[in-house]
């Protein structure tokens, strides 16, 4: 409204002069004389100086007008000696006529090659704002008595001028307003090149549209509004076409309210469709609509905005993406309901807000099913030398999130989950991720992940569970392993610390606890090592027996502590119908190296084995397994193997020699008995 009432001011100041030109022109009197009066009054009253070198032309019927030429007006002090304002040329020209009746018709205002120069100071105070009066110390107009009854102004056209803010320059300016008058719509168009900072290219800026003012009850009516032009962002390649129309728009200050507007936005091959409303525009702004994104591709996007495309195992993702949804913004909170985001095949639907205040984010979003591996860089031959993953530490740092997050079908780094539920939350550097739950594999998933930002090293916790998965098919989506076969359960409650997957490893520590049955451990025959090493000890040919690099069992049972990396099994018990294997060992999970020793007790020989092999039943055989998770390499512990068989042969030795002092003792007993009954049958006959 200041600038309103500064404007109205000003044109009241001009038609006074206009007045005055009128009456210099009757009295024959040449207003080039009175220059220096005239300079002198502007640098009185505001403390601007004043130059006109141009010729100042006045003409008085039928219109009183008044043209000059060139012209400069100065900055206040304390902005230089730049001047604030100048101009090639100017008119103002008011009917005379209808002044008689105190209605103000004013003819079309021409302003040519202004150049007007905005700054502001240190202290954030612009050129533009004193004017060297006191506005409160105005005198008032009696509106009863004084002041024209109506008014009517042809237009105002601004051709070839320049404004500059700062370092934001508008230059080529062409503005061209038409008839103002109280109830009648006012046509505006205006056209300028924008110069955003020295040097750089001026990016084309265009409006178009018609306006009905009603300044008395601050309402302003907006309609086919047009707002078009060029812009090149940093990186992009060329310049991008934008516009923004609206057929509408019902601005009502009084009420503080912007009607239901439609709109519609493009910039390059983006196009959102949408509408906005808004409440307490000027007390507590509300503002709430809808909005549509078209469907877009995010590479053709990317390849406009001069974004590199990122390297992605599948070609055809990142070529469909679309929104919908409704928003509101209130008290710098910004949420968005009803929220439909289409990302190629993926739909993610569900609520999302965010508090500008604190960054604090709540949300409860659903998605349908996604394939997050295909979005990964295309595996390489370097893969295992590559740069070790990073946590987003700094970036959760800085979070505050709480929400819900639902997921149909997922599938993130080999593994595949379905029916996923997250609940996730972020706040002073703590982040929790959980309960969880998913199934997986033909079982079911719960857990709780925590990571604790606050210390310089970051700590993470994982309390995990899986029953009834099939480990085949996870080992082999996961981590790409066929080691383990079987159905069961899987058990972990793990700490860590550190901000890459390397020193995470390298500080695992906790439990892990698996149960397995009807499987099978793939790559290691244990029956194919203890016939070798029985033929090594029986000191023949080698047993013929195939090596199925295969060890069926029934149950598989075994934990590990882990500490620093290291796992280290104490209670590994694997049994089937020929075998019961126990064993101990460790396994590096940083370097993958294995040092395992197990124990396998013959229970029965297999169909289609030697003829003695029967031999070894009962017989516990121990078994060396070192190499690397992904070379195992397994050789009988021969040492323990013969050690076994001695102790084997002692024992049915000891049983032969009992056998043969019992037989011994019989005998002997026997003897001692018919000796003592031959000498009492010597007795008794004497």
């Amino acid at each position: 409204m200041r600038a309103l009432k500064i404007i109205g001011i000003l044109l009241g100041s001009l038609v006074g002069l206009v007045v005055l030109a009128g009456v210099a022109v009757w009295l024959l009197f040449d207003p080039n004389d009175y220059k220096d009066r005239i300079s002198a009054a502007v640098q009185q009253s505001t403390g601007r100086s004043l130059s006109l070198p141009g010729e100042l032309k006045l003409s008085l019927f039928p219109w009183i007008a008044i043209e000059t030429g060139e012209a400069a007006l100065g900055n206040p002090p304390g902005f230089g000696d730049e001047p604030f304002l100048t101009l090639r040329r100017a008119k103002l020209s008011v009917k005379l006529m209808p002044l008689l009746k105190k209605q103000l018709e004013i003819g079309r205002i021409e302003i040519d090659g202004l150049d007007l120069r905005l700054k502001q100071d240190a202290q954030g105070k612009g050129n533009w704002e004193d004017w060297g009066g006191d506005e409160a110390a105005a005198p008032e107009v009696d509106e009863s008595t004084g002041g024209p009854t109506s008014f009517d102004l042809a237009g105002i056209a601004i051709t070839s001028s320049r404004i500059a803010f700062q370092e934001l320059v508008a230059q080529d300016v062409d503005v061209d307003i038409g008839r103002v008058a109280k109830g009648v719509p006012v046509k505006v168009s205006m056209r300028t090149n924008l110069v955003t900072a020295p040097g750089e290219k001026p990016l084309p800026l265009s409006a178009d549209f018609g306006l009905t003012l009603d300044l008395d009850a601050q309402r302003y009516l907006l309609a086919d509004l047009v707002l078009a032009g060029r812009l090149q962002p940093e990186g992009a390649p060329a310049e991008l076409d934008w516009r923004f129309e609206s057929p509408a728009a019902d601005l009502d200050l009084s009420a503080q309210t912007l009607a239901p507007t439609d709109f519609t936005a493009a910039f390059g091959a983006a196009r959102l469709v949408g509408r906005i409303e808004g409440t307490q525009l000027i007390d507590a702004p509300a503002l709430s609509g809808i909005f549509r994104l078209d469907e877009v591709s995010p590479r053709t996007l990317m390849r406009q905005l001069g974004i590199e495309q990122p390297e992605t195992r599948d070609e055809k993702v990142l070529t469909r993406l679309a929104a919908q949804g409704a928003y509101a913004w209130q008290g710098g909170v910004m949420r968005l309901t009803n929220l439909a985001f289409t990302l190629d095949d993926s739909r993610l639907t569900g609520r999302f807000s965010f508090d500008t205040s604190s960054s604090g984010m709540d949300f409860a979003l659903n998605l349908d099913r996604i394939d997050l591996d295909r979005y990964q860089p295309p595996p390489t031959e370097e893969a295992a030398d590559s740069e070790p993953i990073e946590l987003p530490v700094d970036l959760l740092k800085s979070l505050r999130a709480k929400g819900t997050f639902e997921v149909g079908e997922i599938k993130v780094g080999g593994a595949r989950l379905s029916n996923l539920s997250a609940a996730v939350s972020l706040a002073d550097g703590v982040g929790r991720f959980g309960p969880l739950r998913a199934q997986l594999y033909g079982g079911t998933y719960s857990g709780d992940i925590g990571l604790d930002m606050r210390p310089e090293v970051p700590r993470l916790t994982m309390d995990e569970h899986m029953r009834g998965i099939d480990i085949a098919a996870l080992m082999k989506d996961y981590v790409d392993s066929e080691r383990l076969s079987g159905k069961g359960n899987l058990d972990m409650v793990l700490s860590a610390r550190g901000r890459s997957g390397n020193d995470l490893l390298a500080t695992l520590a906790g439990r892990i606890g698996l149960d397995l049955q009807d499987g099978a451990v793939e790559g290691i025959d244990i029956w194919y090592a203890i016939e070798q090493a029985h033929s090594l000890i029986k000191n023949r040919q080698l047993s013929a027996a195939a090596n199925t690099k295969r060890t069926a069992f029934d149950t598989f049972k075994a934990s590990a502590e882990l500490l620093d990396g290291v796992a280290t099994t104490r209670d590994m018990v694997v049994a089937s119908q020929l075998l019961r294997i126990t064993g101990n060992g460790s396994t590096n999970l940083v370097s993958q190296d294995l040092d395992f020793t197990v124990t396998a007790t013959v229970l029965r020989a297999p169909a289609g084995a030697d003829s003695d092999i029967a031999e070894l039943a009962r017989a516990s055989i121990p078994v060396r397994i070192t190499g690397t998770l992904a070379d195992p390499k397994i050789r009988p512990d021969l040492a323990g193997v013969v050690k076994e068989r001695v102790k084997q042969e002692i024992d049915e030795r000891k049983e032969e020699l009992r056998q043969e002092v019992e037989e011994k003792r019989q005998e002997l007993e026997e003897k001692v008995r018919d000796k003592v009954r031959d000498r009492l049958s010597d007795l008794l006959n004497r």
